[in-house]
């Protein structure tokens, strides 16, 4: 990826989309309400989300903004995903969040994002100092406070982080939808960044509608804080802990030949999957029962009926005497305390197996979960 340096505070690649007549004016949009489960989590709305967004384009009324960087520095191929931005939706312009503000509470597993100079800078707790004189601006422009906002990156993460920068510097959340993440976007108006052609990957940046700050043409109000602490350090994921499903055929014939195990469905880039793996890693790591991963993608097209009630992704799945005889679903609030630690896990199963309960100091062993489960990642 190369950079241009721009003299101009910041520069807007984007042009944006016409928009749609109407004489009848804009539908009426429902009021900001946060998802269930693990989604409410991250912020992600119930109603204006990854599933209807296509129904809410073009409004003149509205901004769009997904969240994310062109190439981040997080390890996000760690948790099967792609550092890269491979696409995007249809008039949402990109304003990568880490420029906005520090990143705090990444998935260990994906390392740190991009830690260096920022608009603004937080501990964490709320808190959001400017580094610049221009740093309201520059934010005011970008998020004009007399228009609905529509926010998107690649899980929810980054996007859940702006809505909070923004209400916390004044903008009014009922005007704010964190409609969620580009990776379980299933619409009619993807553009598709990232293609592959006679064996080499390439990603076309030159389409995307991209916002730059040229950071050395503002005005410092002090030496900006270090980000040496604002993310935690990598670590690499045990990944050989989880059995890998290696094609449909093989889970069908484990599913017909009535063996017990555990499934944990993933998708490549979430990073709710990357703040859970570690836990459903500590569990498998005791060796009760055998434990497989396997990509959403792939279920998908697997055919197999007990599996089409996933929506939303991580999932996990006990089979036993070639049947799903318990679900574990990220979108239900019920079933979200059991995703924070081992144990809790550990306890979910136990309903149903005669297994041990796990603990273990490591993995998210906490009963307020704070950062280590609330994922935070686009």
């Amino acid at each position: 990826m190369f950079v241009r340096k721009l003299t101009a505070v910041f520069l807007s690649l984007a042009v944006l989309s016409g928009c749609a007549s109407s004489q009848t004016g804009p539908a009426a949009l429902p009021s900001p309400e946060p998802d269930s489960g693990m989604r409410g989590e991250l912020g992600i709305d119930k109603n204006v989300n990854e599933a209807s967004i296509d129904s809410y384009l073009n409004r003149s009324d509205s901004v769009y903004r997904d969240m994310r960087m062109l190439k981040d520095e997080a390890d996000y191929e760690a948790i099967g995903g792609d550092s890269y931005l491979s696409g995007y939706v249809d008039g949402f312009e990109i304003v990568p969040y880490p420029y906005l503000c520090n990143v705090v509470g990444l998935p260990e597993a994906v390392g740190s994002s991009y830690t260096g100079t920022t608009l603004f800078t937080t501990d964490g707790s709320g808190t959001y100092t400017a580094n610049y004189e221009e740093s309201m601006d520059i934010l005011e422009d970008l998020f004009p406070k007399d228009k609905t906002i529509f926010l998107m990156c690649g899980g929810g993460g980054y996007a859940g982080m702006t809505k909070n920068l923004l209400v916390s510097l004044g903008w009014d959340g009922n005007k704010i939808y964190n409609t969620g993440g580009y990776w379980y976007y299933e619409g009619q108006h993807a553009v598709q960044v990232k293609r592959e052609e006679n064996g080499s990957v390439y990603y076309d940046f030159h389409k995307v509608p991209y916002h730059y700050i040229d950071f050395e043409a503002l005005h410092a109000l002090h030496e900006p804080a270090s980000q040496e602490t604002a993310a935690p350090g990598g670590t690499e994921a045990k990944s050989d802990i989880l059995k890998p499903i290696e094609n449909n055929d093989q889970l069908k014939k484990m599913i017909e030949s009535g063996e017990t195990f555990v499934l944990y469905v993933y998708l490549p880039g979430c990073t709710s999957c990357a703040a859970f793996k570690p836990v459903i890693e500590a569990f498998a790591g005791s060796d009760q029962v055998p434990v497989y991963q396997v990509s959403y993608e792939d279920v998908k097209k697997s055919g197999i009926e007990a599996l089409n009630v996933i929506e939303y992704t991580p999932a996990v799945f006990l089979f036993e005497n070639g049947e799903a005889a318990a679900y574990l679903d990220p979108a239900s609030d019920d079933d979200l305390p059991y995703y924070k630690t081992a144990e809790s896990f550990s306890k979910w199963l136990s309903q149903y197996l005669d297994i041990e309960i796990v603990v273990t100091d490591d993995v998210n062993e906490t009963e307020s979960c704070e950062d280590a489960c609330i994922v935070t990642a686009g």
